[in-house]
C-alpha cells in the first residue's frame, strides 16, 4: 500500500523594501523563505528598491471602479502577486520610527485593494512582519502600525512580528535565537 502525504501548499509573496541589498532585513527574509519552502510553499520575492519605474498612489480613485490599482509601472506585477498570494512576508527598515520610503510606496499602493465601501477587494492573507532598525527606538510602534493596516483594512491574520535591532543583537547570521524566531513565524504562513 502506498501512502501519500498531502501538502497544503500556499503561495507566499515576500516584500523586501530595505535600500540595503545585503542588510539584516534581507537576511531575515531569506531565512523565512527557506523555512516556508521547506514546508512545501511556493515563494516569490520582490526587492522594492530594485524596481526602477514606480510611483506612489496618485489618489486617482480608478481602483475604486476596478478593484485594484490601475497604474501600470514596475510595482504592478508586485501588486498582482500580492492579490494572488495566500501569505505575505513584509519587511521594512525603521527610519525615524517610520517605514523606509520604499515600503511606504508599496504600502500606499495597497490602497488599490480597498473598495469604495472601505472593504478589501482581495482575500485575507496570513502576514509575517519584519522590521529592522539600528536602535529600535520607534520600531515597536512601526511594526504595530504595519500590522494594524494589514489586519484592519485587509482582514489579514498577523502570524508573527519580528523586530531586529542590529545595535543590540549583532548580525542576524550570528544570532541563533532570532533565526529560530524567524523560522517559527514562517512556519505559520
Amino acid at each position: 500500500m502506498i501512502v501519500l502525504k498531502l501538502i497544503n501548499m500556499s503561495k507566499i509573496v515576500a516584500i523586501v523594501s530595505s535600500p540595503r541589498a545585503k542588510g539584516q532585513g534581507n537576511a531575515i527574509v531569506e531565512k523565512m523563505i527557506e523555512a516556508a519552502k521547506a514546508n512545501g510553499n511556493e515563494v516569490e520575492t520582490f526587492y522594492i528598491n530594485k524596481l526602477e519605474n514606480l510611483t506612489g498612489c496618485q489618489a486617482c480613485m480608478g481602483c475604486k471602479k476596478k478593484g485594484k490599482c490601475i497604474r501600470k509601472d514596475s510595482l504592478t506585477p508586485v501588486l498582482d502577486a500580492v492579490a494572488e498570494a495566500d501569505g505575505l512576508i513584509l519587511s521594512a527598515a525603521d527610519y525615524f520610527g517610520q517605514p523606509c520610503a520604499q515600503y511606504r510606496t508599496f504600502e500606499d499602493r495597497l490602497y488599490g485593494f480597498v473598495g469604495p465601501d472601505f472593504q478589501p477587494t482581495i482575500t485575507p492573507k496570513k502576514v509575517a512582519i519584519v522590521v529592522t532598525a539600528g536602535s529600535g527606538a520607534g520600531a515597536e510602534n512601526m511594526v504595530n502600525s504595519m500590522s494594524n493596516i494589514m489586519a484592519n483594512f485587509f482582514k489579514s491574520e498577523i502570524v508573527g512580528q519580528l523586530i531586529y535591532t542590529e545595535a543590540t543583537n549583532g548580525a542576524f547570521a550570528d544570532n541563533a535565537e532570532f533565526q529560530a524566531k524567524a523560522e517559527e513565524i514562517a512556519n505559520k504562513l
